[in-house]
């Protein structure tokens, strides 16, 4: 009896402890009226620091200041501060699931292998990786790329799925990672590498740094499917419900269009992504 009752009581204390230790993001929120948020600052068009405001911008940023604003009227608070955080896919990542951050706003692929260590918002966009290269580069498909030099962004989805892609394919192009899309787009553009692998969308968007529209090249292949989401804190399913019902509110009041248009624009969104705002747009 001595040791059943033992056995209770150290059961009830770890249940309590497991409770204890799980987040409550809602909650810290509604008393610090503050939301901490990561962003990523150079992926123009879906997040990036604008030099002219010195603010956060892109498609991703205005889908969190909807969700913000949700919250917001979800927990009946007259402010909601956003703190914004500067950092890499691996450091954003990394912020969610040390709790620095309640959630990251950025260009991040949603996989099984890191919801291991984070949680994921529904759906916000769906992406195909494909590679940018030098106009003088002599790269016209995938496979010219034997012999040459690929600028990756380390720690990226892209990263490892195009080492695959040439790795199945049997293209042997040696692969240089660097931290963040500037440096890699620097070595593109001083010629330290011929190609830049990214994601489509993105790498249009630096395609548009180039006036004379000569000097680098979109490959027409692709060689991933990207479904991007915003990470979020493993354990709180409050806090995902309460993202989650934010983009929800976007989608189905049809604010996703002048959102999408202002940032994508002349481009229009494929079926399939028109298909994954209206899943994603669920009623109460």
């Amino acid at each position: 009896m001595k040791k059943l009752l033992t056995l209770s009581l150290l059961a009830a204390f770890a249940v309590g402890v497991h409770a204890a230790e799980a987040p409550n993001t809602l909650a810290k929120i509604k008393s610090s009226k503050t939301i901490t948020l990561a962003f990523a600052p150079n992926s123009v068009p879906f997040s990036y620091s604008d030099t002219k405001t010195f603010k956060p911008a892109g498609y991703s940023i205005s889908l969190c200041e909807g969700i913000v604003g949700s919250i917001q009227k979800q927990l009946g608070l007259d402010e909601l501060k956003i703190n914004w955080v500067a950092g890499t896919t691996p450091e954003r990542l990394a912020m969610v699931a040390e709790g620095k951050a309640d959630m990251e706003c950025g260009v991040t692929t949603n996989t099984l292998k890191r919801q291991e260590k984070v949680d994921f918002s529904t759906t916000t966009f769906l992406q195909t990786g494909t590679l940018l290269v030098r106009g003088d580069s002599g790269v016209r498909r995938a496979a010219d790329l034997a012999g040459k030099k690929l600028a990756v962004v380390a720690g990226t989805t892209t990263e490892r799925r195009v080492t695959e892609a040439l790795a199945n394919a049997k293209i042997a192009a040696e692969i240089l990672p660097f931290k963040d899309r500037d440096e890699a787009f620097k070595a593109l553009e001083d010629n330290k590498a011929q190609a830049l692998a990214g994601d489509k969308i993105v790498l249009v968007g630096l395609v548009a740094r180039d006036s004379s529209n000569t000097r680098f090249a979109l490959l027409d292949e692709d060689f991933s499917l990207e479904p991007y989401a915003f990470a979020l804190r493993r354990g709180d399913p409050d806090f995902r419900l309460a993202v989650n019902r934010g983009l929800a509110g976007i989608y189905r009041s049809g604010n996703i269009v002048p959102i999408f248009d202002r940032w994508f624009a002349p481009f229009k969104p494929s079926e399939v992504l028109i298909a994954i705002y209206g899943l994603n747009s669920m009623e109460e």
